[in-house]
C-alpha cells in the first residue's frame, strides 16, 4: 500500500511505518488503529496528523472495494485542511479515485487536477506521480489510448523519485496503454516491471492486478496455458486478500478463457459473478462490461428474454455514465 511522504514529525512517520506492516497481516487492525489516531488527532487540534491519518486508511481500504465509505470523512477533511497544502492535495487525490471507481469522470479530474497543483507547490514528487497517474487514467476511461499512454509516459519522467507502489502504478498503467494500443510484447515488458516492483514493495493488489494483465496478454496471444494460470493465480488472491475490483476483472477474463474453452455455462457463471461484485462496490463501468457480456452469451444460448433484461441494463448504465463523464 502506499505510504505517505512526509508526515508531520518523526514519531507520526515511525508509527505510519509500524502500521503499514501491521496492515500486511491485519488490516481490520491497522484500520481501527488509523481511524483512532485520525479522531484522537483531530479532536486534539493536530489536523495534519488527522487528515494523513485518515488518508492513509483510505489507501488501505480503496483496494478493498471500501474507500467509498471515507467519502463524508475525507470531504469534511478538506476543511481541515485549509491552509495544509499537503494534506489537502493528499485529500483530494484520495477523492479522485474515488469518483473515478464511480465512473465520475469530471468530478475525479477536478480533484487530480487540484492534487497536482498542490504536489506542484509543495514539491511532492509522490503525491505528484500518483495526480498524474490518475489523470492519465482519465484518458483510458473515455478510450483515447494514446493519449493515456503519453500522459503516463510523462509521470514515468518523474517516477524516478516515487516509491514501488506507485512505480508499480505506473508501469501497469503503461502496460494497458501498450495492451490496448497492439503493442504486445512492451505490455507484457511493463507489466513484468509492474509485477517485479509490486513483489519488492510487498503491495499484494499490484501482485495480483500484474498477473491479471499478463493473463490477458496471454489469451490475445491464444496461449490458454499461461492465461488459465495467470487467472487463477490473481482470482486466488483477490479473494483471499479481499479485492472486488480485481476479482470482477479477473472474472471476466475468465468468462473469455471459458468461452475459448467451449464451456458457456461456466463463462455464464464466472460473469455473473464478475456482475455482482462490480454492483457491490459500486462500479459502474465494470458493471455496464459485465451486462454486455452477460446479454452476449444468453442470447447465444437462447435466452433471448434473459439477454434482452441485460442489454437494458447495459444500456442504462451507458447512459448514466455518459452523464457522469
Amino acid at each position: 500500500m502506499l505510504l505517505l511522504q512526509p508526515l508531520p514529525c518523526p514519531d507520526a512517520q515511525a508509527l505510519f511505518e509500524r502500521l503499514a506492516h501491521v496492515a500486511h497481516r491485519h488490516p481490520l487492525v491497522a484500520e481501527r488503529a488509523w481511524q483512532r489516531l485520525s479522531a484522537g488527532a483531530r479532536a486534539r487540534g493536530e489536523a495534519a496528523l488527522a487528515v494523513d491519518a485518515l488518508v492513509q486508511c483510505f489507501a488501505l481500504l480503496e483496494p478493498r472495494g471500501r474507500g467509498a465509505e471515507l467519502t463524508t470523512a475525507l470531504r469534511a477533511a478538506l476543511m481541515d485542511a485549509a491552509g495544509l497544502p499537503l494534506q489537502a492535495a493528499r485529500v483530494h487525490e484520495a477523492l479522485g479515485r474515488i469518483a473515478y471507481q464511480q465512473a465520475e469522470y469530471q468530478q475525479a479530474g477536478m480533484h487530480w487536477r487540484e492534487a497536482l497543483r498542490g504536489a506542484e507547490a509543495c514539491g511532492n514528487a509522490q503525491l505528484r506521480v500518483a495526480a498524474e497517474i490518475g489523470l492519465a487514467q482519465i484518458h483510458y476511461a473515455h478510450g483515447d489510448w494514446a493519449a493515456g499512454l503519453h500522459a503516463h509516459e510523462s509521470a514515468a519522467r518523474h517516477a524516478d523519485a516515487a516509491d514501488s507502489y506507485l512505480q508499480a502504478k505506473l508501469a501497469l498503467n503503461l502496460g494497458v496503454g501498450h495492451f490496448e494500443l497492439g503493442d504486445l510484447p512492451a505490455a507484457e515488458r511493463q507489466f513484468s516491471h509492474g509485477l517485479a516492483a509490486a513483489r519488492r514493495g510487498l503491495h499484494r493488489e499490484f501482485e495480483a492486478e500484474a498477473h491479471w494483465h499478463l493473463a490477458e496478454t496471454a489469451l490475445a496471444r491464444k496461449d490458454l496455458h499461461w492465461a488459465v494460470a495467470d487467472c487463477r493465480l490473481v482470482m486466488g488472491l483477490a479473494a483471499r486478500h479481499g479485492y472486488p475490483w480485481l476479482e470482477a476483472a479477473a472474472s471476466r477474463t475468465w468468462t473469455d478463457i471459458a468461452l475459448a474453452r467451449g464451456d458457456t455455462q461456466a463463462a455464464i457463471l464466472s460473469a455473473r459473478h464478475a456482475l455482482a461484485l462490480a454492483q457491490r462496490i459500486q462500479a459502474r463501468t465494470q458493471a455496464s462490461r459485465a451486462h454486455r457480456q452477460l446479454a452476449q452469451l444468453l442470447q447465444q444460448e437462447g435466452d433471448l428474454a434473459g439477454a434482452l433484461e441485460q442489454l437494458w441494463q447495459h444500456v442504462a448504465l451507458q447512459e448514466e455514465l455518459a452523464r457522469l463523464g
